[in-house]
């Protein structure tokens, strides 16, 4: 799970350096648009449609980080919770190694008490 988690965090930072690598082109592309359009009104609305393009891929990538977020959020808590259960087992465990570590030494003073009467 955290394995197709990380690819798919490798995947989307691939997809961002191409696209900002796209993007940086286009940029420069869309700038001297924006100049020819100033100096000229028959460039139409490529402009916009670029725009849009980048808008969409953003929402597109926000929407994954969103939902790699909420994922996140589920497993840190799940994990939580699982820490807060191994803990309470090991007090537990802790407690029940002392009270036989005690029962021990009380039946081991008793044998040795016993073989010694018998002596």
């Amino acid at each position: 799970m955290r394995n197709q988690r990380v690819t798919s965090f490798c995947t989307l930072n691939d997809m961002r350096s191409a696209q900002s690598m796209e993007g940086s082109e286009e940029l420069g592309l869309d700038v001297g648009q924006a100049d020819r359009k100033d100096h000229s009104d028959d460039t139409g609305g490529s402009n916009a449609n670029t725009i849009t393009g980048k808008v969409n891929q953003l929402e597109t990538i926000l929407i994954q980080l969103q939902d790699d977020l909420r994922k996140e959020k589920e497993d840190k808590a799940m994990l939580q919770a699982e820490v807060h259960h191994l803990r309470h087992d090991n007090l537990r465990l802790q407690e029940e190694s002392q009270t036989a570590a005690a029962q021990l030494r009380k039946f081991t003073e008793w044998f040795f008490n016993t073989i010694d009467k018998k002596s």
